[in-house]
């Protein structure tokens, strides 16, 4: 056969074929546009349904641990009640006043504190004061990964309902963020059952490594104790919360009252920091500023009572994830706690006068004096075994949160308000 009939005869097929080809093209396009939406909503169904199965999970392991650490017999109305609070509802103060503002979040922030330890202290076999903090805290758990598992089962029946595509992109992203947070959540529940310090506790852990002084520290306000120690021939006001049960207290009034009734150089808070991808965990930084996170009421009353005194704020950061803050603390943290000490030290002799030194941050499992926290790594090995036994390198989703506008701080907090104000970390 001459070859120019075999070239013809191969043109007519590959155009019969590309002639196929675009048909099929205009029959597939509108089937895209009418099906596509929809599956995607039900790819995304299927995934937010495993995600509810895990936090359905967490949520009923936290309950559990609660439930085992406060009592071995329930009376009958204790079911009905924790399930009335861990459905908590926290309605925030106006803000069209903006006068007060602190004070009145604050009040109601006590309000909530009191309510959950009426709880706890109605329900609990033990009276003694340090697990019952423990307890306290461990029930914000509870509250969390219920809260958690809520919203995330809210927006898969509203995607359900809506077949609202445009939603699914923002769930997806969303998705690993919320599992995240409450298997964090869970975890800090965990420690704070079996009492031992999470990330956060690091500022507490450095502060009570600068009280050389067997006595007890006095308390200065609600929770908070101080001691007066001597670094570099500078006379030191170590102030921490009250351990070794789970407090935060109140900082911003003891720094108040300290800054009246003395004439400081510096005040330096010593605290968790949320770290980037890619930086060490247990890193130590030096800063300037008020080093502490929350709801901002204390952060608020330090950073007024420095201004009205004209005293310097220092800070020292400890360098961790979300996540790494509110689980038994890591050892890269706890041994971070040397180098911070000596970051501390440095930072009080550049001044030449009085200096409060503030260690921030929920002071489970961690004691008020250098003896009280020299066995605190013993609580803490079996989560070290753990955490080492563990091969893939942890990622914090929560670093996502960077990508959206107003940045990652903003937007995890915004997260984090509409989940529950105060997650203990």
């Amino acid at each position: 056969m001459p070859l120019g009939i075999l070239a013809a005869g191969g043109n007519d097929l590959l155009t019969q074929i590309y002639q196929i080809l675009m048909i099929i093209s205009f029959l597939i396009f509108p089937a895209l546009i009418i099906f596509g939406p929809r599956l995607m909503v039900w790819q995304v169904d299927r995934k937010m349904k495993d995600v509810l199965f895990d936090l359905e999970a967490y949520k009923e392991s936290t309950e559990a641990m609660f439930l085992d650490k406060l009592t071995s017999d329930p009376n009958p109305g204790l079911k009905d009640k924790m399930n009335s609070l861990k459905n908590f509802q926290m309605s925030a103060p106006t803000n069209l006043d903006p006068a007060g503002m602190v004070q009145r979040l604050e009040h109601v922030l006590d309000t909530s504190e009191s309510k959950f330890r009426r709880f706890v202290e109605n329900q609990a076999d033990t009276e003694d004061e340090e697990e019952l903090a423990d307890l306290t805290m461990a029930f914000k758990g509870v509250m969390g990964t219920n809260q958690i598992y809520k919203v995330m089962n809210h927006f898969r029946q509203l995607i359900k309902k809506t077949q609202n595509f445009q939603m699914v992109g923002l769930v997806n992203m969303m998705m690993p963020i919320y599992k995240e947070i409450a298997e964090a959540q869970k975890e800090a529940t965990r420690a704070f059952v079996n009492q031992a310090p999470t990330g956060d506790g690091i500022g507490p852990l450095v502060a009570a490594k600068l009280i050389e002084s067997d006595e007890e520290p006095e308390e200065v306000a609600e929770d908070i104790i101080k001691s007066e120690e001597e670094i570099d021939g500078n006379k030191v006001h170590v102030v921490k919360s009250r351990g070794p049960g789970a407090r935060l207290g109140k900082y911003g009034d003891a720094i108040d009252t300290l800054a009246e009734e003395n004439d400081l150089e510096a005040i330096i808070t010593v605290d968790a920091a949320g770290k980037f991808e890619g930086e060490d965990t247990g890193a130590v930084y030096e800063g300037v500023g008020v080093m502490m996170g929350g709801p901002g009421v204390e952060k608020s009353k330090i950073e007024e009572a420095a201004t009205d005194h004209d005293v310097p704020l220092e800070g020292v950061v400890i360098k961790q994830s979300p996540p790494e803050a509110s689980k038994p603390m890591k050892k890269e943290i706890y041994e971070a706690y040397h180098e911070a000490v000596d970051k501390v030290n440095e930072i009080v002799g550049e001044y030449d006068g009085e200096v409060a030194v503030v260690g921030v941050g929920n002071t489970c499992g961690v004691g008020n004096t250098r003896s009280q926290v020299a066995g605190v790594h013993n609580r803490l090995r079996k989560f070290w075994k753990e955490y080492e036994e563990k091969e893939e390198e942890e990622v914090s989703y929560q670093g996502m949160m960077g990508i959206l506008p107003g940045g990652d701080q903003a937007q995890l907090e915004e997260v984090k308000s509409s989940i529950l104000w105060k997650l203990p970390r």
